[in-house]
Parts: C-alpha cells; sequence; structure tokens
C-alpha cells in the first residue's frame, strides 16, 4: 500500500497544532468556603485577570492558562488532597497561590517531592523561604514586615514596644521579634499570646493596660485582634497596634469602623488604588475587566502580581512547557513587572521584599 507523504505530513502538523493548543493548567487550593474565603476568592480572582490579559493576547505561544481551584475550606487535610489531585489527576503544570501557613507549608513540601513549581503562596511564614529550588514567594516575608516595622519605630523615637502572638506560634515568631529589638539594645515591653479562634482576650486586655506600651506590633489572625483593639479601647487603653499583612485589613477597619483610626498596616503590595505604579495601574484595568463589580483589594492584587510572575515564568520557558523546565527557568529569574521587581536571581525563594506601612485615616481609608 502506498501511503500519501502529503497526508503524513499534513496530520502530524494537525497533531503538532492540537498539542500547542492544549491549554496550559495551573492548580491552586484555597479556601473558598469558610473564615479564610475572603482570602482565597480574591487570591484566585487576582490569578484570574492576569491570566484572562494574556489569553486576550493569544496565550502562551497559542496555548491558554487555565487554573483549576479546589477548595479547601482552610483545612490543611484537604489542601494536602488537593494538592496530590491536581498534580496526579488533573496534571497541572504549577501549583499557585495556596492560603494560610498550615496548608502553604503542605503543599510546597508535596510540590517539591513531586519536583512542581509551587508559586505565589498567600503566607509569610518564614518556612517558606528557605531555598527550595521548587518554591516561588512572591511575597515579603513577616521577618521582612517586622524588621521593617522595629527600623520605623526606633528611628522615630519608640522604645516601649510590644507584641502580641498566636499563642501556637510563639516558638517561631517571639524570638524573631526579640532578636530583631535586641539590634536596637530593646527588649519587648509586654508579650501578649492571643488564640486565633476565640474572641475572649480578657486576660490580655489586662496585659495590655497594665503594661500600656508606646505600640503594640501584632502577628495574629482578624478575630482576637479585633477583639483585642475593641476591648482596650473600652478599657481605656489607646495603645496604636501595628499590625503584619497576616489580618485582612480591609475587614478589621470595616469591623472596627472609627476604632480602626491610627492603626497601622503592613502590606506586601502597593496600595491598590496608586496611579503612579505601572504593575497596580495594569492590575486595575485587568481586574476591573475580569470583574467589574468587585472592589480593588491588596489581596487580589497580591494574587494579581502572582499570577504575572508565573505568566512570566511560562512566557520564558518556551513552547515545550514541562514543571523541571518551567522550575529550572524561574530559578534565576529577574523580572520587572511594572515598577515592582520580582527576583529569584540569587538562589533565593523570596521573590520580593516589598514592604508598605499603610496607615487607616479618620474615613476608614488607607494612607502611606
Amino acid at each position: 500500500m502506498t501511503i500519501n507523504k502529503s497526508i503524513v505530513l499534513v496530520a502530524a502538523l494537525l497533531g503538532a497544532t492540537a498539542a500547542l493548543a492544549q491549554p496550559i493548567l495551573i492548580g491552586q487550593s484555597a479556601a473558598l468556603t469558610g473564615s479564610q474565603a475572603g482570602f482565597g476568592k480574591e487570591m484566585r480572582d487576582g490569578g484570574l485577570a492576569a491570566f484572562d490579559e494574556v489569553n486576550k493576547r493569544g496565550g502562551i505561544n497559542g496555548r491558554r492558562v487555565e487554573l483549576i481551584t479546589l477548595d479547601d475550606g482552610g483545612s490543611e487535610a484537604r489542601a494536602k488532597e488537593n494538592a496530590l489531585k491536581l498534580i496526579g489527576e488533573h496534571k497541572v503544570v504549577a501549583l499557585y497561590g495556596f492560603i494560610s501557613r498550615p496548608s502553604s507549608v503542605a503543599g510546597a513540601r508535596i510540590a517539591s517531592e513531586a519536583k512542581i513549581p509551587f508559586i505565589g503562596p498567600f503566607s509569610g511564614t518564614p518556612a517558606l523561604y528557605k531555598y527550595d529550588p521548587y518554591v516561588f514567594t512572591v511575597r515579603a516575608s513577616y521577618d521582612d514586615e517586622l524588621d521593617t516595622m522595629v527600623k520605623q519605630l526606633v528611628m522615630t523615637g519608640h522604645k516601649r514596644i510590644g507584641f502580641a502572638f498566636l499563642s501556637d506560634a510563639r516558638a517561631v515568631n517571639v524570638p524573631l521579634v526579640e532578636k530583631l529589638l535586641a539590634q536596637h539594645g530593646l527588649k519587648p515591653a509586654v508579650l501578649i499570646g492571643v488564640d486565633r479562634t476565640s474572641a475572649d482576650v480578657t486576660a490580655q486586655v489586662k496585659q495590655l493596660v497594665d503594661a500600656n506600651p508606646e505600640v503594640l506590633l501584632a502577628l495574629a489572625n482578624n478575630l482576637p485582634l479585633t477583639a483585642l483593639t475593641r476591648e482596650a479601647r473600652k478599657a481605656g487603653n489607646s495603645t496604636p497596634f501595628w499590625i503584619v499583612s497576616f489580618v485582612d485589613s480591609s475587614l478589621m477597619v470595616k469591623e472596627l469602623g472609627p476604632l480602626a483610626q491610627g492603626q497601622v498596616f503592613a502590606q506586601v503590595v502597593p496600595l491598590p488604588t496608586r496611579r503612579n505604579m505601572r504593575v497596580v495601574k495594569d492590575y486595575q484595568r485587568d481586574y476591573r475587566a475580569a470583574f467589574p463589580n468587585s472592589l480593588l483589594s491588596f489581596t487580589s492584587l497580591e494574587g494579581y502580581i502572582a499570577g504575572r510572575t508565573l505568566v512570566e515564568g511560562l512566557k520564558r520557558t518556551g513552547t515545550h512547557i514541562t514543571r523541571e523546565r518551567l522550575a529550572r527557568t524561574m530559578n534565576g529569574m529577574k523580572v520587572d513587572l511594572g515598577d515592582f521587581w520580582v527576583d529569584y536571581s540569587s538562589e533565593s525563594s523570596a521573590g520580593s521584599r516589598f514592604v508598605d506601612l499603610t496607615i487607616v485615616n479618620k474615613d476608614g481609608q488607607f494612607l502611606n
């Protein structure tokens, strides 16, 4: 039987075109339900805005970028299950945007073992910043945030600085703050442990009132910190809180109302309403196009920046994108996303050390 060579060639070209057109699958495990759902949905939507924008321009070498998000409800166990499912069943080329310390650390460990890139977790826990060739953070660490705040406070003459922390993370966070203060010849004026699941802060308010520090640094979640602020003010204490980005700052300000005035929040991305940074202007355009009824926010901007970082890695990997090739490309990658640099060029898992300090005014707005 004679086979027409032109038919074979056309079939081969069609097969290559079909393979090229297959979408590039990205996997995410995030809380879409439960107490962390706000973070999960906004990280997802920020990433989707970045992927939608590149898809409108033809994708990556003709291939669409598609995000598969599985709900873990804030559960570490479900995040592990989701990570394994995304890697094994969905065959994603990278994991993106996991939420919270337990889920992010678990996801990073699974990704490293499977040799798949793990990009842009929504956590600044130190465990994610030890160099791993498959882990790529796109936010400053909690260490960076606390260091920035301590230096700013010392520079402005503050000496009596307290620290509120999650009791179950004392072993990690208290020594860190003690070390940062010791570099300036200081010790914590008071150490206040809070329960991440409880708004009962009676004992903690007494500690704060008795010590009455000039400033209270805080690395904890919304529930206990909102309660601590409210009850401290009722008790007549006016100590300003300087709070690490672990909290949902917008929600906290909304819940506290006028009591939020003067609170300082560290942010790992710029103000989402800024007009003089290119990456923020791009985010405003792309996020509003994708989600016209959603408000601009720090978390969706972080998701957008993480998504843009991943897109840049995919572009630089070329036409034959695999997990291993993407990981090799991102190791050593340095990119300006628009007045915002992400840099993995020095064998570091920390892509950014950007920390911004914002203060809440009387109208509940964040200002630099």
